[in-house]
Formats: structure tokens, C-alpha cells, sequence
């Protein structure tokens, strides 16, 4: 446990519960402004299995096809924007919403460090969670969270794809995920730096935690928030996230240089959520 790295964790846990507290407050403001409506189960499911192989796809072709720095860096604005601009549509006017989600993906690519990289992550999950969680039914999300475990162990342990891709974006510079550096200091270094020392490091000075990693457990949050109007529950399914980030920590500081976040992170929330059933 010496190299447990106790501060970089409590940096790791603030980070992860901003972005769960963002997409929380932007999915009761949709929510209260009636922004989107809840598909039925089956719906949901289908809807969300289909627009998660066409993201596999377009990821898949942008490793392929865009291997600069500018086109990737293109292809990675453009998802930001997306994110962001759902964030900033919940409290502004449609117009005001495109102009402020510009300048924060602007100030990312003008200022490309570890700071404005994770300002414009931390927007762009939370937009994005916040909005599938609203649309997604409890049992959805359920589903869906346990097959993309079994899909993120095999992704990271077995073809290792995730990996690769993950190499790929380091690459380039636009690692799809929040920095987490072991000095603070360091939040001001350049994305690029960082994201070659990272590829090359062995000594963990800096963890990344996957958008997928975050924006699941966000949107189960989001989504029991809608459907039990209780947050006892909500605040049941943070903890046992919390629990699963502490044993990812644990598994990243002691033994393994890559692993499937996934699988931990939704065993710790759907059990802790079962158990808050209990006493609602």
C-alpha cells in the first residue's frame, strides 16, 4: 500500500463527484422544464444499443482515418460541443447555449491543457449523462450497465482493443477522459505533455478516468432521480460508486497498468442501489 497514492485519490473522487453533481443539477432543470420524456424499456434499449454501435463505428473510423492531430483534433471538438452545449441549453436560450459551449471547446484547443481539457470533459459528460438518464428507464440503465461491463472487461483484458484506442487518442493528444495528476501543480501542464507521458510512464504519476467510466454511473443516478423522486436512493447508487472507484484505485496503484473500470464501478452502485430499495 505505499504506493497507494491517497492524494491522487481524493483528487480522483472530487473530479468523478463534480461531474455526477453537474449532471444531477442539469437533469432537474430538464426534468422540471419538461426538456425530454422517458422511452419505454424495450425502446430505450434498442435506441441506445444501435446509437452505441454507430459511436463504436464513427470512434473506429476516426482511429483509422483521422491520425493527425487537427482531424482528430476536429472529430474530438465536435463531440465535446455536443456535450457542453447540453449543459449550457439547460439554463440558456438555444443561441446563447451554441456560443458559450464554442467558447469553452475554443478555450480547450486555444489553451490545450490539463485544466481547460478537463473543464470541457467534466461539461460534455455531464450533458450527456444528464440527458440519457432522463431518457433511460431504471431497468434500461440496469441492463445496459452490466452488459457494458462484461463488454469493458473483454474490451481491456481480452482483445484489448479498448486499449489500443485509448493509445491512439494519447497519441494525438485528446485523451477522451478527465486527467488526474498526482501533483496539482500539473493542472496547468500542456494535454499533449502529459498524454506522452503517459504512454510512456511507469510510475503512475497521472490515472485517466474513461467518459464512460464516469458518464454511466451518472446516468443511472440520473436516471433513479427521475423515477424515484428520492434522494436517498440517488445519493445510495454515489456511494457505491464511490466504493468501485476505490477498488479501480487500489487495482491501478497495485497491480495492473490498464483495467475495465466498468465492472466495479456498477457492482458497487447497482448493489447499493438494491439495498436503498430497501428502506423506500
Amino acid at each position: 500500500m505505499a504506493d497507494f497514492k491517497f492524494k491522487m485519490l481524493g483528487t480522483e473522487l472530487a473530479m468523478f463527484l463534480a461531474v455526477m453533481a453537474i449532471g444531477i443539477w442539469v437533469a432537474k432543470i430538464m426534468l422540471r422544464t419538461g426538456q425530454v420524456e422517458t422511452l419505454q424499456p424495450v425502446q430505450a434499449l434498442s435506441s441506445f444499443f444501435i446509437a452505441f454501435l454507430i459511436a463504436i463505428a464513427l470512434i473506429l473510423i476516426a482511429i483509422k482515418f483521422l491520425t493527425g492531430p487537427f482531424s482528430f483534433g476536429m472529430f474530438f471538438a465536435v463531440l465535446l460541443f455536443i456535450g457542453v452545449q447540453i449543459v449550457f441549453a439547460a439554463f440558456l436560450p438555444l443561441i446563447w447555449s451554441i456560443v458559450a459551449a464554442v467558447i469553452v471547446v475554443g478555450l480547450r484547443f486555444v489553451w490545450p491543457n490539463v485544466l481547460t481539457h478537463n473543464i470541457a470533459i467534466f461539461l460534455t459528460v455531464a450533458g450527456v449523462s444528464a440527458q440519457l438518464g432522463l431518457i433511460l428507464p431504471i431497468p434500461a440503465v440496469v441492463i445496459v450497465l452490466i452488459a457494458l461491463s462484461f463488454y469493458d472487461y473483454w474490451a481491456v483484458f481480452k482483445s484489448k482493443h479498448m486499449v489500443t484506442w485509448f493509445k491512439s487518442m494519447l497519441k494525438v493528444g485528446a485523451p477522451f477522459a478527465i486527467v488526474v495528476p498526482e501533483n496539482p501543480a500539473a493542472m496547468m501542464t500542456g494535454i499533449h505533455q502529459v498524454s506522452k507521458q503517459k504512454l510512456k510512464e511507469k510510475d503512475r504519476k497521472v490515472i485517466m478516468l474513461g467518459t464512460g467510466d464516469i458518464a454511466f454511473p451518472t446516468v443511472f443516478a440520473v436516471s433513479a432521480m427521475a423515477a424515484y423522486q428520492n434522494w436517498f436512493v440517488v445519493f445510495a447508487i454515489i456511494a457505491g460508486t464511490v466504493v468501485g472507484i476505490f477498488v479501480n484505485h487500489y487495482l491501478l496503484t497495485q497491480k495492473f497498468r490498464a483495467i475495465p473500470a466498468l465492472p466495479a464501478i456498477v457492482a458497487g452502485s447497482v448493489i447499493a442501489f438494491a439495498i436503498s430499495l430497501l428502506f423506500v
